[in-house]
């Protein structure tokens, strides 16, 4: 497997399991030194909490590309299939274009607070880092989103769980 086809079948994945495995390590360090050496790191709390934002948006484009987002199904059932994917389409269309909006807004917003200079109480963290995930995490969505796309148009959604399966492992 190529070094794209990985990056891109486990991008969010990766990120996500080192994000959330730091944030269990430094919530887990923060309860030992308060309760058991009685010293508390106002830090850590900080920094597990930016980091669960990073975690929470990253996941939002994880499940666009793994087409497991909360989803009215009703059309599925009314329409045949040939009419319930053109359904599909415009409602991801709608769904792209509202992540490139929050997308754009959301740059606007991070330059802001980066041109503010506002930083962290407690590590003094530029915000506008923090605040990147925003047009990051919507840029992803949208690409993921349009990812899904391209791979029903090319016939990827007609396939059943045991050849897509076959298909991931052969790469």
């Amino acid at each position: 497997m190529s070094l794209l086809k990985k990056i891109d079948r486990y991008f969010e994945e990766s990120i996500i399991v080192v994000l959330f495995s730091t944030m269990v390590i430094l919530t887990f360090v923060q309860v030992l030194s308060r309760f058991v050496f009685n010293l508390s790191l106002g830090w850590s709390e900080e920094v597990s909490r930016f980091i669960f934002v990073w975690v929470v948006y990253l996941s939002a484009a994880m499940a666009a590309k793994h087409r497991r987002h909360i989803r009215v199904e009703i059309i599925d059932t009314l329409f045949p299939r040939s009419v319930s994917k053109w359904f599909g389409l415009l409602s991801d269309l709608l769904w792209i274009a509202f992540a490139l909006y929050v997308a754009f807004y959301g740059f606007e917003m991070v330059s802001m607070v980066f041109g503010h200079g506002q930083l962290s109480p407690a590590v003094q963290l530029p915000m506008g880092f923090v605040y990147s995930i925003i047009p990051f995490g919507f840029g992803l969505i949208a690409f993921r989103v349009l990812q899904g796309i391209v791979g029903r148009f090319r016939g990827d959604d007609e396939l059943s769980e045991e050849e897509k399966l076959k298909r991931a492992i052969e790469g």
